[in-house]
């Protein structure tokens, strides 16, 4: 049995909605004898909305994986941002999956131009250049969004139908606008099943970030693979236990 830890960056989950998405997280899995425990942070932001939400919310996962080393055979990032992505290959020896990382691979087996909806325009500029760093930004037909906080979708306060709407009618205008492939920008999208509302609706596949990202991480996990530490290499661990990490 595998465990997968689907580690939220921020703080503000409930333990309500952090029990919702482990339930429906272990309904994505291939092999039901593996196991996904969804938990957050000690430290950091209620969520992640911004470039510097998103900084400020990885020394907590760091931390967090340092103090579980050892528990978990693979971890997901619940972020579609993927913060961190980079840092936690590099301090760990098991799978590191980033959600968007993940969708736009699978996306480009299933479409050549793709859409992504996210929660709000302030988020444009910052997801441009994460699909930069991707080498995904020349596959971008179009970026929309949907208006609504991660607060507003994980309280309730925006019904999950006036979220689908939303989501269609953006992935509408983005099909026009030339993609042939949808992807949620927000874990929070992802958990509110918004492909399966989708489905018969928009002419292009939803890929939906987080059932990609389970199953990624089920697949690397069941041929061995982990990232290389030719791309990732080891930091100074004696160092950052000495300066910053001192848990290591």
């Amino acid at each position: 049995m595998a465990r997968i830890l689907y580690l939220m960056p921020g703080t503000g989950a409930p333990a309500a909605e952090k029990a919702r998405r482990e339930g429906l997280a272990n309904s994505f899995l291939t092999n039901p004898q593996n196991k996904v425990i969804v938990d957050d942070v000690d430290e950091g932001p209620a969520s992640i909305e911004s470039s510097i939400e998103g900084d400020l919310s990885v020394r907590g996962m760091l931390n967090r994986v340092v103090r579980d080393r050892g528990r978990y055979d693979a971890v997901i990032i619940g972020c579609a941002d993927d913060p961190g992505l980079f840092s936690l290959r590099e301090l760990l020896e098991v799978p590191v999956v980033g959600p968007l990382e993940t969708s736009l691979a699978v996306a480009s087996t299933l479409g050549d131009r793709f859409g992504l909806i996210t929660i709000g325009e302030s988020a444009f500029p910052e997801t441009r250049m994460i699909l930069r760093r991707n080498g995904a930004e020349g596959r971008l037909a179009s970026l929309r969004s949907v208006e609504v906080s991660v607060e507003e979708m994980i309280d309730e306060r925006v019904g999950r139908d006036r979220l689908a709407e939303s989501f269609i009618r953006e992935g509408r205008e983005a099909i026009r606008e030339g993609a042939s492939v949808i992807l949620m920008g927000c874990m929070s999208m992802a958990f509110q099943l918004l492909d399966e509302a989708a489905r018969g609706q928009l002419a292009a596949p939803v890929i939906n970030p987080a059932k990609v990202a389970v199953k990624h991480a089920e697949m690397l996990l069941s041929l061995g693979l982990k990232h290389s530490v030719l791309a990732y290499p080891r930091p100074d661990l004696a160092k950052l236990k000495r300066t910053v990490l001192p848990g290591l």
